[in-house]
């Protein structure tokens, strides 16, 4: 009888003990969950805090530099930012969090300041970050210097976008070159060339020994786009002010209008332009050897079949780019519906072609023996293609405050590469 009344305490007393593990495991149990939910929550709560920032440099830093070739204007911005908010909500699908942006410009200190903020998020334990926001992050971005941007070939694929041949020579110590296409042989320069810019940078590769430039070349850059895309064209009227121009062994004053056929200019011809814009239409303007073509305020604008330049051998070209008007700041101006096509530069008397030479469907040849464009203030080069051959140096000035032609947004100064300011 005792026997069993021990075991019958036995028994309780184990009952009892499971009683009190299965009730203590009910207290206890919303508590470790509690914790385990708000460590979970904490950890994606620094996940989230992580991934915003980390979205915020990126964009503060595409914004500046995005800024730097276009102009500060807060519309660009944003619409980097939203592009970059577009991937912070992929991480944030299914749930029901949002997620803002908000953009700051300061021109004058040439800084972009971006902020995310994430809202709404349901975190595993209810009201635990309970802030509104529950989140906001900002990065800000400034330009850490001013680049000036000289010559941009434009074509992004092919081999020798910019290309420089035999003897020839780029002379540009202030400025930035670039070649957009991811080519491994976009960018060439011969043993006997030299590119000597401070700073020269192509999407693709190049090929060129140490030797041949000043500064070595950035490989595998961003492409810039196009910095006169959007820049409207002159309007063209549709009556032709001479057709198929020649002039031989004389002088003679021209003025602005639609010149059909092209014009063809030699035998010692002496040709002054009076400002204003000339369309080049259906033919080329040839200036022979030993004839001059000049002018100040001038705009050339080339559009229809084989509208193209050749100024060849001992012709003297003199030309500075209009002030104002459609043309401000282009001295050449090629239709974007143009064949491709090659502008000529022979002569060894171009030593002024101040202004911007817009060609995004030509390629901008130099054939001379001689120093080209050396006493203009500036000239910017955009084009489908840059090639030098034989001898030429061509001068790329940066004097921008010693002349009144402007310079257009995207060439000439722009900002450097951005920096986080913290």
């Amino acid at each position: 009888m005792r026997v069993h009344a021990r075991h019958k305490r036995a028994r309780g007393f184990a009952g009892n003990r499971a009683g009190n593990f299965a009730m203590t495991t009910a207290l206890v149990a919303p508590v470790l969950l509690g914790v385990i939910g708000g460590t979970l929550d904490f950890i994606t709560y620094l996940n989230h805090q992580k991934g915003l920032q980390q979205l915020a440099d990126g964009a503060a830093l595409a914004a500046a530099r995005e800024a730097g070739l276009k102009g500060w204007d807060k519309t660009r911005a944003e619409a980097v930012a939203d592009s970059f908010l577009a991937q912070a909500k992929l991480a944030y699908a299914g749930s029901k969090a949002e997620i803002t942006a908000a953009v700051t410009i300061n021109e004058t200190d040439r800084k972009v300041t971006i902020a995310y903020e994430q809202n709404q998020f349901g975190y595993f334990v209810a009201g635990y970050f309970k802030a509104d926001p529950q989140i906001r992050v900002e990065a800000t971005a400034v330009a850490t210097g001013q680049r000036n941007v000289c010559v941009i070939a434009l074509d992004g694929s092919a081999s020798n976008t910019l290309e420089m041949a035999d003897q020839s020579a780029v002379t540009a110590g202030d400025c930035a070159v670039y070649s957009n296409s991811v080519h491994s042989n976009g960018l060439t320069v011969a043993s006997k060339a030299m590119l000597a810019t401070e700073f020269v940078c192509t999407a693709g590769g190049y090929s060129g020994s140490a030797g041949s430039f000043s500064t070595a070349p950035v490989t595998d850059c961003p492409p810039l786009e196009d910095p006169l895309a959007s820049r409207p064209a002159p309007l063209v009227s549709s009556a032709c002010k001479e057709t198929g121009l020649a002039i031989k062994n004389e002088t003679r004053t021209l003025s602005p209008g639609v010149y059909c056929g092209g014009i063809d200019i030699s035998s010692n011809a002496d040709i002054t332009l009076d400002p204003g814009i000339y369309v080049i239409k259906d033919g080329p303007l040839v200036v022979d050897s030993n004839s001059s073509f000049t002018g100040k305020g001038v705009g050339l604008y080339f559009t229809g079949a084989n509208a193209t330049i050749s100024f060849r051998s001992n012709a003297v070209i003199d030309l500075e780019a209009p002030v104002s008007g459609p043309m401000a700041g282009l001295l050449m101006f090629q239709d974007r519906a143009s064949a491709e096509i090659d502008f000529k530069i022979e002569s060894k008397k171009a030593s002024n072609l101040l202004g911007t030479i817009y060609l995004p469907r030509g390629t901008f040849y130099v054939g001379a023996n001689n120093k080209i464009a050396e006493s203009s203030a500036y000239t910017a080069i955009v084009a489908r293609r840059v090639k030098l051959d034989k001898k030429p140096d061509l001068v790329l000035n940066t004097n921008y405050g010693a002349t009144a032609v402007p310079v257009p947004a995207g060439v000439g100064p722009t900002t450097g590469a951005p920096r986080l300011e913290r």
